[in-house]
């Protein structure tokens, strides 16, 4: 059975932990930080670029760059980007699948479940949508937990 890994989709910054022996392991990213930028950049050749790369490149590239999306979870909030409309659940699955990605080369093999944390102040409807952005991410979200019944969890 693959394991699941656990999310802290965060405003700024994010990170992804598995369980190993028992205790929870931040998970490096490709650059070898422990937390990812929340930032994705449609960079003008159509690559997309999310976490640290995204992050260098968006003094010049401002109207692309797309940073704190977290805040429009749950709202009709979208971005226009060369004629397509990116939704928050939209932008926000392009760093769950980095976060994903990380994970799986860590892990060497491929990663399905997941839970992300939400503030304890989410309502419904931004649950459901960051429920939503990890199922767009390839992501089967067992469960949507509070952050801080996360920590409570990590070191109760």
């Amino acid at each position: 059975m693959a394991r699941a890994v656990g999310i802290d989709l965060g405003t700024t910054n994010s990170c992804v932990s598995v369980l190993e022996g028992g205790e929870p392991t931040v998970i490096a990213n490709a650059e070898g930080a422990r937390t990812t930028p929340s930032i994705v950049a449609f960079a003008k050749n159509g690559e997309v670029l999310v976490g640290e790369v995204a992050k260098r490149q968006s003094v010049t590239n401002v109207e692309r760059t797309i940073r704190s999306v977290k805040r429009h979870m749950g709202t009709n909030w979208s971005m226009d980007i060369d004629g397509k409309k990116y939704t928050a659940q939209e932008i926000s699955a392009r760093v769950l699948q980095k976060l994903k990605r990380d994970a799986e080369a860590y892990l060497g093999e491929t990663v399905t479940d997941a839970v992300i944390t939400v503030p304890a102040y989410f309502n419904d409807a931004q649950r459901q949508a960051t429920k939503e952005a990890g199922e767009i991410a390839g992501l089967n979200v067992l469960r949507i937990i509070n952050e801080p019944t996360a920590a409570a969890l990590a070191y109760g």
